[in-house]
């Protein structure tokens, strides 16, 4: 066999093999969304009778603000349009976002409501009661991360869920994600329930778990 040949029967084995490749990335990812399925999470509680907690400011300086509906174009690079829409929604229901700028660029975002908003990355229901908030919808941008903005924003949300009036916040995150967790820990988070949502050819159902060394 000469050397071309060779060559071309080594690419036509290198493309069969990405091929195959291909097709076994797609099965896994066919059988893990429409066949089974698993994704952990953990319910957070704070307690917002007593005073918030106090965490050192980011490494970064910060002008924190509440978001205004003309602001919300400049995080199309962020955000994809379809969440914008919701964010608009969200805005004339009365919901209210905090958003970190450094300088003009955004550096974190997150949502706080009195009322529990569905998303569908949780598949969850979680009725509030009269006094009860909730916190989501948190980001903060890749290159602002490391400058603990996530527990500082954190506690600055609780602060505008307690001038709403709330006694209690909530809020979801998902296991994998230890930072996040961390630093709703820091600032005063208690995780009380693991969730466990299964999914079995479509049909999806909850499983929650109290955990050990709930306050």
């Amino acid at each position: 066999m000469s050397v071309p040949e060779k060559a071309r029967q080594r690419y036509a084995e290198g493309g069969m093999l990405r091929l195959a490749e291909s097709l076994a990335n797609g099965l896994r990812r066919f059988l893990s969304t429409r066949v089974f399925s698993i994704r952990k999470a953990r319910l957070l509680e704070w307690s917002l009778t007593g005073p918030i907690p106090n965490v050192e400011p980011p490494g970064i300086e910060i002008d924190v603000r509440e978001l205004r509906e003309e602001e919300i174009p400049r995080f199309k690079n962020i955000v994809r349009e379809e969440k914008l829409e919701l964010w608009r929604r969200r805005l004339r229901q009365g919901k209210v976002a905090l958003v970190a700028w450094h300088g003009d660029e955004v550096a974190w975002f997150g949502w706080v409501s009195r009322q529990f908003e569905y998303e569908t990355t949780f598949d969850v229901n979680l009725p509030l009661k009269e006094d009860e908030g909730y916190v989501l919808d948190a980001y903060t941008v890749p290159q602002y991360r490391g400058h603990d903005l996530h527990t500082y924003m954190s506690v600055k949300r609780l602060q505008k869920l307690k001038d709403l009036g709330a006694r209690k916040a909530y809020g979801i995150a998902a296991k994998q994600n230890v930072a996040s967790r961390r630093a709703h820990q820091k600032g005063g988070a208690v995780e009380t329930k693991g969730i466990t949502r299964v999914n079995i050819l479509g049909i999806r159902f909850h499983l929650w778990k109290d955990l050990k060394g709930r306050e």
